[in-house]
């Protein structure tokens, strides 16, 4: 009966999935079942009399481990880490009880250990990946505050060198006009190619995410990608089909599973997300702006801009105590020009003659289109003299353009111009305009094609 009920307890404890082992006083293994076996890699045989803590991955750990045990009789769930002979780790929790011979004294300590790799994963990538869900947010906030677009470029880097530890890449952006893709920022690598098409991208070509180099046979290498060991995967920033850029991930496959790459790419989509989406909200609130502060026929800044920037600079100029000159030109008798030769030969010259002015103005000048045939040219930080001079060469390039009319004929015009000085003639934008305003009316009474400083 006795032999029959050993036997029994022998079948329970091979039966179970869990490693049990029993150990003596000294550490020392007395007895394990298959499950220990499988987990260590090591032969019953061998284990016995072994070690119990040589086949943890913190030794000294495991010892305090069951010393505790021994010391209070009992612990529960005590984590420690199995290193199986192949070197593959096994997260456990321990439940250890010391058990009694027939005298009642403690014999040895029965130890049952619960695989909980699978839960301790999980639990880290949950971790993780609520991490990096915040991190995305925190891009995104950052992003929602940027005023230009140039301010989100090293956001969106700084974010993805985050999120993607050991890696390499870039952020392109499309430029409006000429459609290329330009580098603006980028980590890891220095020889990322700086402009290219969106033929030469395959992510671009099918506006969805590209991967290549991970050993998938069917996808091509995209025509941007330099010679690479390295996989990688490009994701086209698309609004409305519209292409915004480009974010360009270099990656190593060593020691990652495919459900980690898998994680990886949903992560990069999401953030990729939340960067077009800011960047398609910062561009189209940039165009606005443009709209509101340019002329659309000649594309200077338009009065409203005038306005404030004047406004700006006088404080400018106030706490430098430096001069500021504002003149007025008005093209002569722009009305009979219209009247003659059509409204298209009058846009004509108030795009040329804007574009002189453009050409015109040094680095801190500010030049605009202040209504119909009236420009306004404001020039920091300058004497009078030499404000008048700087004047009556842009007059005399007025006079030299010349202009083909819808008739065939070519015909040109002449400018005059008023100008006010700060803080000569004011410390203010209104009294500086209309003194200059005033200028300009005895320029024309006193024969146009003339520069007049207010008295």
């Amino acid at each position: 009966m006795k032999h029959s009920r050993s036997s029994y307890a022998r079948s329970l404890i091979e039966a179970s999935l869990d490693p049990l082992v029993t150990i003596s006083a000294d550490g020392k293994i007395m007895d394990v079942n298959r499950a220990t076996e499988k987990v260590t890699g090591v032969p019953r045989k061998a284990l016995i009399g072994s070690d119990f803590s040589n086949y943890f991955t913190e030794p000294q750990r495991a010892r305090d481990g069951y010393q505790l045990a021994f010391s209070q009789g009992t612990v529960m769930d005590y984590p420690l880490a199995i290193c199986h002979a192949s070197g593959k780790i096994t997260e456990v929790l321990y439940n250890a009880s010391v058990y009694r011979d027939e005298e009642g004294n403690v014999a040895g300590l029965f130890a049952a250990a619960r695989d909980i790799t699978a839960l301790k994963k999980a639990q880290r990538e949950l971790e993780s990946a609520i991490a990096q869900m915040q991190l995305i947010r925190e891009m995104t906030d950052l992003l929602q505050s940027c005023q230009k677009t140039d301010e989100a470029y090293p956001i969106i880097k700084t974010a993805l060198v985050a999120l993607f530890p050991n890696t390499e890449g870039g952020v392109y952006i499309m430029e409006p006009q000429s459609r290329a893709l330009t580098l603006v920022d980028q980590w890891g690598r220095t020889d990322l190619e700086k402009l290219f098409m969106p033929n030469d991208c395959w992510g671009m070509r099918r506006g969805r995410i590209h991967i290549a180099g991970d050993g998938r046979a069917i996808n091509p290498i995209c025509r941007h990608v330099k010679q690479t060991t390295a996989a990688y995967i490009c994701i086209p920033l698309l609004a409305h089909s519209h292409g915004l850029g480009l974010i360009h991930i270099e990656y190593h496959l060593g020691g990652m599973d495919p459900e980690e790459i898998q994680r990886k790419f949903s992560i990069a989509e999401t953030a990729a997300d939340s960067a077009r989406l800011a960047l398609a909200n910062l561009t189209l609130r940039e165009e606005l702006h443009a709209l509101s502060i340019r002329d659309p026929l000649t594309g200077l800044f338009n009065r409203r801009f005038l306005e404030e920037a004047v406004d700006r600079e006088l404080v400018r100029m106030h706490r430098a105590d430096q001069t500021l000159a504002i003149a007025i030109l008005d093209i002569d008798h722009f009305k009979r020009l219209n009247d003659t030769y059509g409204h298209d030969t009058g846009d004509e010259v108030l795009r040329q003659v804007a574009q002189l002015m453009s050409r015109f103005r040094r680095g801190n000048d500010i030049v605009c289109r202040y209504g119909g045939e009236e420009f306004v040219i404001v020039m920091t930080e300058i004497a009078v003299d030499a404000a008048v001079e700087r004047l009556n060469s842009l007059r005399s390039a007025v006079e030299s353009l010349s202009y083909k009319t819808e008739t065939g004929t070519r015909t040109s015009v002449t400018a005059s111009i008023g100008m006010s000085l700060y803080p000569e003639h004011g410390d203010n934008r209104l009294d500086l305009i209309t003194r200059a305003d005033q200028a300009l009316y005895l320029a024309k009474n006193g024969g146009r094609n003339r520069v007049v400083v207010a008295d």
